[in-house]
């Protein structure tokens, strides 16, 4: 009888159980007709033999992982690999009784109650601990079927074989996580996600509320400005309360209101009104959710240990924040394609002033671990830990555990990731729930699409701003792409044009965060392939790059000035809010009538009647920052 799990097992999916370098020296060994002798015996074995002596046996019933193999390796060898390739490449695909190549299946169908059964009695609790609470999970269908569920990232390679589940998680056997990613499949009902648990909201969120709104009252009386003397003890008693329910969400929230405090007492650029604007409504619009336990992030792990992975860099942004610069590295695992950031605050030396930003690629990320290495590389690792914000960090290096190397141009990675049509990406962004709802990212939405045709960009000079058009390959329609000035990476937008202009070859892919702007899909293109890897805040600036044509910037507009508003009331506190600011609202409010905008301008004025009232105040931040976040989306406000 033929292993129909063999046949099934794509050279991805032997990539994401061994990794890619055996799978490519495999294929170059077979193709050169150095392959092994392969038997399949009568009790079901299939048994290989290979020129230098060494034997390789799959018994019936064993997964690829489990077979016995006489050279030194505990994993997945090289041996195990070419089994399966020779194996579904050879004579078995020739028997009657070969089944069909697989097609779009769903881990839905697998046996979830054998699954659970087995799973250690720790294991058995932990999985009964994390259905006490709420989970989201994103679900990609087709051959290889994948969850994405807060805390890991789980692929079905092989149809109706559990055996060939992959977990990222640090697990590599009786991986709770499989189970709850059958579970989603089953809840999905072949929707593209689904929420899993059983917890409802309830009483036992009073406390964080409580917590929550105290913040918000002092922020709005006393004002950012009054520093974490003032609001320390608020936010450590909400910090506490986050812990104590295990609300993984609400304690990043928390956390980043806290750091944009200590960022202002600090006087560092990190500090922006806005942001504590937005993390002050965030903090209200995730205690008033109907599934409060969603949205709080209830039962998810604050922190998970992944197993061995292979980490591909995405490209780096460099970020100036004053004096320091902010260092972000993009990784994407390549196996369950889920992604990561590695970030870090670097600040110049007294009188190191000129050499700092020519010093910046060789500082260290991690230890071993240079930006410019692993902004152009990748990273082999089996001690990272990644938050339930997507940061990452690495623990000791020693024993060759973490190793930096270079990345190929042009990397093949597993859908959703690599994206194939601009309007598939664009519909999926314009379905998602408000972003103050939903997860906290460092990074949120990031794809990479292959390119067939550069259509053109220009510099705006005005807004300071490069724009730039591309033509997906296999008519996947018209992406835009954007990318501001920064002056940590002066050298960007000219590494970009050249790039643009061919310089380094025909421009095959792009990467990067994307977003809807009215509409439109818009992508900041963190790195790019063509004869080379190229990450324009990293790389050395052409000295042929030309200059690029001039476009017109916007203007500003009317809800920018109500966001202006809001952000300085939380920002000074009561003593900002006299008479010149009630006018000012005041007037804001009666053009946002004239304007259309009649469910935001009475929510304003309902503030303005008591302006420290944190309810109040809530509303009219939230309905704002909602209706932005759908205009640019193109959805009608």
């Amino acid at each position: 009888m033929a292993r129909a799990d063999l046949l099934a097992l794509t050279d991805d999916g032997l990539v994401q159980l061994a990794n890619a370098g055996l799978v490519k020296r495999a294929q170059r060994e077979l193709a050169a007709g150095a392959g092994p002798a392969v038997e399949e015996l009568a009790d079901g074995t299939i048994a290989a033999r290979f020129a230098d002596g060494t034997q390789t046996r799959l018994m019936p019933g064993q997964a690829l992982a489990d077979a016995r193999c006489t050279c030194p390796s505990s994993g997945v060898c090289r041996h195990r690999v070419m089994l399966a390739m020779a194996y579904r490449e050879g004579g078995a695909s020739t028997r009657d009784d070969a089944p069909a190549a697989a097609e779009a299946w769903t881990p839905a169908s697998l046996d979830l109650e054998t699954v659970e059964a087995q799973l250690r009695p720790a294991a058995r609790a932990e999985l009964a601990r994390l259905l006490a609470a709420r989970h989201t999970v994103r679900l990609d269908h087709g051959r290889t079927p994948g969850a994405r569920l807060p805390m890991a990232t789980v692929r079905f390679l092989v149809p109706d074989d559990v055996s060939y589940a992959r977990c990222d998680c640090a697990e590599t056997r009786g991986c709770v996580h499989v189970a709850l990613a059958i579970r989603a499949f089953r809840a999905a009902n072949g929707a593209d996600e689904a929420v899993i648990g059983e917890a409802a909201p309830g009483d036992d969120t009073d406390g964080l509320r409580l917590a929550c709104e105290h913040v918000a009252e002092g922020l709005l009386t006393l004002g950012v400005t009054a520093g974490t003397a003032a609001h320390g003890q608020a936010i450590a008693q909400a910090r506490d309360e986050a812990r104590a329910l295990g609300a993984a969400q609400a304690l990043l929230t928390i956390d980043a209101l806290a750091e944009q405090i200590e960022a202002y007492e600090a006087r560092s650029a990190r500090h922006d009104e806005a942001v504590v604007l937005r993390l002050a409504a965030e903090l209200c619009a995730r205690m008033r959710a109907a599934d409060r336990a969603a949205t709080l992030g209830l039962g998810e792990p604050f922190e998970t240990e992944m197993t061995k992975s292979r980490l591909v860099s995405l490209g780096a942004r460099l970020r100036q924040e004053g004096a320091d610069v902010r260092a972000s590295v993009l990784l994407a695992d390549s196996d369950t394609a889920a992604i990561m950031m590695v970030e870090k605050l670097f600040s110049p030396s007294p009188g190191e002033t000129e050499r700092f930003a020519a010093s910046l690629p060789r500082r260290q990320m991690a230890s071993g671990l240079p930006l410019l290495g692993l902004g152009r590389g990748q990273v082999l690792t089996s001690v990272a830990r990644r938050r339930a914000d997507g940061l990452l960090a690495f623990g000791s290096g020693a024993g060759g555990r973490t190793q930096v190397m270079p990345r190929d141009g042009v990397f093949a990675f597993p859908a959703p990731l690599t994206a194939r049509s601009v309007g598939e990406v664009a519909a999926a962004l314009a379905q998602r729930p408000l972003s103050l709802l939903r997860p906290r990212r460092r990074i949120d939405e990031v794809h990479v699409f292959d390119v067939e045709e550069v259509l053109g960009h220009a510099w705006a000079a005005g807004s300071q701003l490069w724009h730039a058009a591309v033509r997906l390959k296999d008519d996947g329609g018209v992406l835009h792409l954007e990318r501001a000035f920064d002056a940590a990476a002066k050298g960007a937008i000219a590494v970009l044009t050249a790039a643009f202009e061919g310089r380094s070859g025909p421009l095959r892919q792009v990467a990067g965060p994307v977003r809807l702007d009215h509409g439109a899909l818009v992508c900041e293109p963190w790195s790019l392939a063509a004869d080379r890897f190229v990450v324009p805040d990293l790389d050395a600036v052409d000295p042929a790059a030309g200059e690029v044509i001039s476009a017109a910037g916007a203007a500003p507009a009317l809800l920018d000035e109500v966001e202006r508003l809001l952000s300085g009331a939380l920002h000074a506190g009561s003593r900002a809010q006299g008479g010149p600011m009630q006018r000012l609202a005041e007037g804001l409010a009666a053009r946002l009538e004239a304007e259309g905008y009649r469910m935001l301008a009475p929510r304003l004025r309902r503030w303005l009647a008591g302006t420290a009232d944190a309810a109040a105040f809530a509303d009219a931040a939230i309905w704002l920052l909602a209706l932005r976040e759908s205009q640019e989306a193109g959805v009608p406000g």
